[in-house]
């Protein structure tokens, strides 16, 4: 969990809220706030922002004032509702790091299977090791104030329900068919768990780099070699037994549905949803 958090609200306007984690800095906004927005610091600085509707998300980068962006985007991109910005409080954000920022979250979400308005990848420009460094720090800080603090997954489709349990049919087991398998449990999360410790224990592995993460599971690289703890206390993974491995459980039915089926795209074999 990130430390020494400072979260102000813009006075006047309680939509408006700022988290700071040295260096960094992220608002979460309405759209309607667009005018409070441009009375602070935060939108006059170069940055990433986010906008977020009902079914869509558009990624960009602003290397002078982020509010001249959105005042465009205000007007030309009508479904929003939401967004998010940040970077670094003393402003110190090259165009290199810029590109390497928005190319990494249009990647994520596009492996999140998330409906994006973006019509391109992302620039790609070189950036020296240093630079890289910084701004992917300045993102995993990012990430983890959204998750930790204001309780947001970047990378979560919008069924990702956190501290919620999924709905399971008090009198039916669940059960699918993997690659010839059958898998059966007491709840959508038991299979789940149990399907992928099944291929994390075998040489399966090999296929599910990308699902992957060094640290703590997400809800994209959904197996990590920490546990993860969300800021409310709640358990989000669960232990794989024999192994260093914990995966990320905290998903809705639906989700995990869709979860499945990456699984099984990326090992090449058939899954067919028995009782779900």
């Amino acid at each position: 969990m990130p430390n020494h958090i400072f979260i102000n609200r813009e006075s006047g306007n309680d939509n408006i809220s700022i988290f700071y984690d040295e260096p960094s800095f992220v608002v979460i906004a309405n759209k309607d706030d667009l005018a409070s927005i441009q009375l602070i610091d935060e939108s006059k600085k170069p940055g990433i922002y986010i906008l977020l509707g009902d079914d869509k998300r558009y990624i960009g980068q602003a290397s002078n004032a982020i509010f001249n962006r959105l005042q465009q985007h205000y007007i030309n991109k009508p479904w929003w509702n939401k967004l998010i910005f940040f970077g670094r409080e003393d402003g110190h954000l090259s165009k290199a790091q810029l590109d390497l920022l928005e190319r990494k979250i249009i990647e994520k979400m596009k492996r999140a299977e998330i409906e994006l308005d973006n019509n391109t990848q992302g620039n790609q420009s070189y950036i020296d090791k240093l630079s890289q460094f910084s701004a992917l720090s300045l993102l995993s800080k990012v990430e983890r104030v959204l998750i930790d603090i204001a309780n947001i997954d970047l990378f979560a489709s919008d069924d990702t329900e956190f501290d919620r349990l999924d709905p399971t049919p008090n009198s039916d087991t669940i059960s699918i068919l993997f690659g010839g398998q059958h898998y059966t449990g007491s709840s959508y999360r038991d299979v789940f768990t149990k399907l992928v410790s099944t291929l994390v224990l075998s040489s399966e592995i090999s296929k599910l780099t990308d699902l992957i993460n060094s640290t703590e599971p997400n809800t994209v690289q959904i197996i990590g070699t920490l546990e993860r703890v969300s800021g409310k206390g709640t358990k989000l993974t669960k232990a794989i037994d024999s192994s260093k491995y914990h995966v990320y459980v905290n998903f809705s039915k639906d989700a995990l549905y869709k979860k499945i089926q990456i699984l099984a795209r990326l090992t090449n074999n058939k899954v067919t949803f028995e009782r779900w």
